[in-house]
């Protein structure tokens, strides 16, 4: 068995700078690990591995470690297995670099090996710790940074999370990465991805056209925090055609290009979602809705919805979309292919972002000349709605994303925070 697991190891071990021996390579792994290089961190650590007396937990964990660090979740947990079984200890279990793969199913199994806590009190470290009350600001790259403040009360006024340089422009789209603390940011056009580092407050590039194949425009995206990736809609500035791509969270690598349908014929995907067993959903310009199986790597044509110009979308469960166009909420039940209207006395239009909630649609909603971070309560059957409350208000365009505890939304140069109960 030993045999034939360094065969599968030496089959899959990518190419990698050169190093003398396991030191050298492990220095060098650490230097690279250290910069940020995480795919050099990786082959390094596999070629020190290689270079190593057979079964050196030590080694092996440095491995591990590299390829939890590069998004490569299902190896480190398989990794982490035969570490336990040889009987080797380490800190997996509350090491930050396995945040991730503490939310596999597999992680239990290893957990019991290693003594280490039940999945829940593993990834209890994800959310951030509470923060100290704002400092005086401070110049940082040439942009004035303050420290996080605390969470607001319920029903308080948003506390200022952070500031920081927004001369890239306002941004369509934002995401929490709650694992690495950090904040995605989606710039329509030129097509950029950026991020906002939450201990730092540092903005740097994440994704480009030249990096990641992006079209001209970015018009959405989605994080999978279960598995690690990040899915991306853009198109083509002349709206004849849209592709979905699909990026590892961690370091923005590319790892996919997702096309449409043959015979779609011209296509502008508005909105994408994502649900808890991987299935992405993705709406166009023209109301077509359009999946992507688990494993898939073409998108199908799953509906079509009576409802025009749709922004927005988001997954309730694996069975449950909603999505806002110019006529409302709608309700579409994925197994039976069904789509209805949410029953509201308001006008619940406007939406630029819709996230769910614990039986509430919680978004960023146009109205008139303000832009409101509202709750949508629905009855238990999701398709009426309750008066909805007015979170926030703010006569500038804002985009905001849900987080475990609450919603932060992007105000200027400022990233602000609403705690929801």
């Amino acid at each position: 068995m030993a045999l034939l697991f360094a065969l599968v190891l030496a089959l899959q071990t990518p190419s990698a700078p050169a190093c003398r021996d396991a030191a050298d390579c492990r220095a060098q792994a650490e230097a690279a690990a250290a910069r940020g290089d995480l795919e050099t961190f990786h082959d390094l650590a596999w070629r020190a591995f290689q270079k190593a007396r057979p079964n050196d937990t030590d080694l092996m964990y440095l491995l591990a470690r590299a390829q939890a660090m590069s998004g490569r979740y299902d190896d480190a947990i398989v990794m982490l297995g035969r570490i336990a079984d040889l009987g080797g200890h380490n800190d997996a279990a509350t090491n930050e670099a396995f945040a991730r793969v503490r939310l596999l199913p597999k992680w239990a199994e290893v957990a019991s090996k290693i003594g280490a806590a039940s999945p829940p009190a593993a990834t209890a470290n994800l959310a951030p710790p509470p923060a100290p009350a704002p400092a005086p600001a401070a110049a940082s790259g040439g942009a004035a940074m303050r420290s996080a403040a605390s969470p607001a009360a319920p029903g308080a006024a948003p506390e200022e999370a952070l500031t920081f340089d927004a001369s890239n422009g306002t941004p369509l789209a934002v995401a929490h990465d709650t694992v690495s603390r950090r904040f995605l940011l989606a710039h329509r056009s030129p097509a950029l991805l950026v991020v906002v580092d939450e201990v730092s407050h540092h903005v740097v590039n994440y994704a480009s056209a030249s990096s990641a194949g992006f079209y001209d425009e970015l018009t959405g995206f989605a994080v999978d925090d279960r598995r690690g990736d990040l899915w991306v809609v853009s198109a083509k500035g002349d709206g004849s055609s849209s592709i979905l791509h699909k990026l590892q969270l961690v370091s923005g690598r590319r790892l996919m290009e997702v096309p449409l349908p043959d015979g779609a014929g011209a296509s502008r995907l508005a909105a994408v979602t994502v649900t808890p067993d991987g299935t992405v959903y993705a709406v166009d310009a023209d109301s077509r809705v359009f999946r992507l199986r688990p494993g898939a790597k073409r998108l199908e044509s799953f509906m079509r919805l009576d409802a025009p110009h749709p922004t927005a979308i988001a997954a309730a469960d694996n069975g449950v979309l909603y999505v806002a166009a110019d006529g409302g909420l709608v309700r579409v039940d994925v197994t039976s292919r069904a789509a209805s209207r949410v029953k509201s006395v308001e006008d619940l239009t406007g939406f630029d972002s819709l996230a769910w909630r614990s039986g509430s649609l919680v978004g960023v909603e146009r109205a008139g000349q303000a832009y409101l971070v509202v709750r949508v309560p629905l009855d238990g059957a999701g398709t009426r709605a309750q008066p909805r409350a007015i979170l926030a208000a703010t006569p500038a365009p804002i985009v905001g994303t849900l987080a475990s505890d609450g919603f932060y939304f992007v105000d200027g140069g400022s990233i602000k925070f609403l705690r929801l109960r």
